[in-house]
Formats: C-alpha cells, structure tokens, sequence
C-alpha cells in the first residue's frame, strides 16, 4: 500500500497545480462577472485610505474622533459633488465640439500633407495618416471619463459604503487586538504605509492636475480643468499615467495651436511631471514604495480587462497594497522586493553594503 501511494506522489503535486490554476481562473472570471458590485466597494475603500491621513491629523489636532469623521464625510460629498458637477458639464461640452476638432484637423492635415508633397519629403499618394481621426484618440479619454463617470453615478452606493468603512477602521485594530494580539503591530505598520502612501499621492496628483490646468488655460488650450482632472486620476498610476494624460490634451493643443503650441505643451507636461514625480514624491514617498514599471504595466492591463476602467486605477495601489503587506513579514519580504523598482534594489543594496562594513 505504501509502495503504490509512492508512485502516486508525485503527480499530486501536478494536480494540485492545476486545481489552483483552475480555482483562480474561476475567482477571475467571477470577479469579471461581477465587477460592478466590486468596484464599487474598491472605489469606497480607494476613497477611504485617502481618508484616513486627514482624520487622524484632525485627531491629533485634539477634535473628536466622531466630528473628524463627520467632517470628513462632509468635505467628501462637497468635493464629489463639486468634481461631478465641473467635470461632466466639460465632459458634455467637449462631446458637443468633436465634430468641430475633427475638421481642424483634416484641414492641419491637408496643408501638412501638402507641404511635405512640395518639398519632396513624401510622395503625393503617401497617406499614411489619412484614416487617422482625432476623434479615435479624443473618444478614449472620453470613454475613460464616461466608464469613471458610471461609478460615480452611483454616488450614494459608493457614500454608503465609505461612510460604514469609516467607522469600521476606527475599531478594526481593537477587533483584531482582541482576536490576534500578535497581528496589530505588523496590521498598523501595514495601515500606516498605506496612509502615507495614499496622502502623499493624492497630494502630488492634485499639484499635478493643478498645475497642468493652469498651463493649458493659459496657452489656451480647451476644457484645461478636464485635462487637469485627468491628469490628477491617472497620476495615482506611475510611470505610464501622467504620459496618457498627456495625449489628449497634446493633441487638442496641436488641433488648436499648431505644431508649436503642441511644442510648448508637451514641454509643459514634462517639466511639471519631472518636478513633482521624479523629484518631489520620491524624497517624500520613500523608495520603500517604489514598484517596478514592469509590473504596473501589466497589471493595469490585467485588472483594466477584468474590472475596466476602475481596475486601471485601483492596479497600482493594489500592488502597493500587497508590497507593503509583503515587506513587513520576513517571511515574503523576498517577493516584494522583486515587485521594486531600481530605486528600491539601490537602497537595498545600500543597506546591505553598510551591513557588510559593520
């Protein structure tokens, strides 16, 4: 008998394999499925870790934990309000203009094609532009704001669920204390990363989003506060957001200004974006929280095709989640230094050379 479950053996191990590669494709498509409902609840918990950062600052101010959390509730609906109300009549009148941007630029084309025939640069029956439409590019930051749009338009689901959030996170440690001594030192470490993660964030986003509108509004670019509002979402996705941004508001630019107008804002848009993202949030975020391009990439096009538009954004803080939750237990700090950028193994590798000398 013993004999023969050792020939068993080892195809358990290939069995159980696929029973967990089985079990998660079903998890994923459940989640594809039901993506809704989920984001909803992550757009609630998104809201909620930016969150916390103010209501503790209220509570070492010396204000109630109570009142820090009503007020907190308040700014929130002033401020969804304020966002909805701003950015869909901008979302609404720049839907309106499309056909107008579309004619700009078949007429730049047209002198540009011409231009390039003159001169020798191109053939005259060299098109290769000539199905290209703005509208294709402009249409998707369009969808981006109609997919966002959606989930707020279940404002008072997404209200409900962070206002109990709330009030969850201010007995959650002492539940857990109860239950697992051991686990709230290592939980509150994890909390606090997240905290500074997300406070940092949102504050660098909103410094880029701000800055971008005022640019775009003074070269005389349209809907700056939109394409400042986009700048601000997709910041919270490194390397790769605040460039997609950039597109949108580039093209329109080169739409309505011209080749150099264009110029000046794609410059705009880099010396913002090195300032605040290449210089100014790193000293502040630490290199602890950086994570490697790579893997931002991938799962933003992994959770965008299962939770869509939401998925792209809640990717990054997602694998910050996990990085942080990863980095504090010796156990699989391995794995999360893997998921670091350069900037983390350089640490790491500082660290280790002090080690080394000591």
């Amino acid at each position: 008998m013993k004999k023969s479950f050792e020939n068993i053996l080892p195809y358990v191990s290939g069995l159980r394999f696929w029973i967990i590669f089985a079990s998660i494709v079903i998890v994923l498509a459940a989640m594809k499925e039901a993506r809704y409902i989920i984001n909803i609840i992550l757009l609630a918990f998104f809201i909620t870790s930016i969150s916390i950062g103010p209501i503790e600052w209220m509570k070492k101010k010396g204000l109630p934990e109570l009142w820090a959390i009503l007020i907190m509730i308040l700014s929130f609906i002033v401020v969804i309000s304020l966002t909805i109300f701003i950015v869909g009549s901008s979302v609404n009148n720049f839907v309106l203009k499309m056909p107008y941007y579309n004619e700009r630029f078949n007429r730049l084309w047209l002198e540009t094609h011409r231009w390039l025939v003159e001169h020798g640069f191109v053939n005259k029956n060299f098109s290769p532009l000539q199905e290209l439409n703005p509208g294709n590019i402009l249409k998707i930051a369009g969808g981006f704001f109609t997919g966002f749009g959606n989930v707020m338009g279940t404002f008072f689901l997404v209200f409900i669920i962070y206002v109990f959030m709330l009030f969850e996170i201010s007995v959650f440690s002492r539940k857990l204390k109860l239950i697992k001594p051991k686990s709230v030192q290592s939980v509150d470490e994890v909390l606090r990363s997240l905290v500074k993660y997300f406070g940092i964030k949102t504050l660098t986003s909103f410094s880029t989003g701000f800055f971008i509108a005022i640019g775009l509004l003074i070269l005389g670019v349209d809907f700056p506060v939109l394409w400042g509002f986009l700048a601000f979402i997709l910041n919270f996705i490194p390397s790769i957001g605040s460039f997609i941004a950039a597109i949108p508001a580039v093209l329109l630019s080169l739409i309505l200004l011209g080749p150099f107008g264009a110029l000046i804002t794609v410059i705009m848009y880099f010396v913002i974006n090195t300032i605040i993202g290449n210089i100014l949030e790193p000293q502040l975020m630490g290199r602890n929280l950086g994570i490697s391009p790579l893997f931002v990439f991938v799962a933003m096009i992994f959770w965008g095709y299962i939770l869509g538009t939401i998925g792209m954004l809640i990717a990054t803080p997602l694998i910050i989640m996990i990085k942080i939750i990863l980095d504090s237990r010796p156990v699989t700090k391995d794995i999360g230094t893997l998921l670091g950028n350069g900037l983390t193994v350089h640490a790491l590798e500082d660290e280790q050379k002090k080690q080394d000398l000591m």
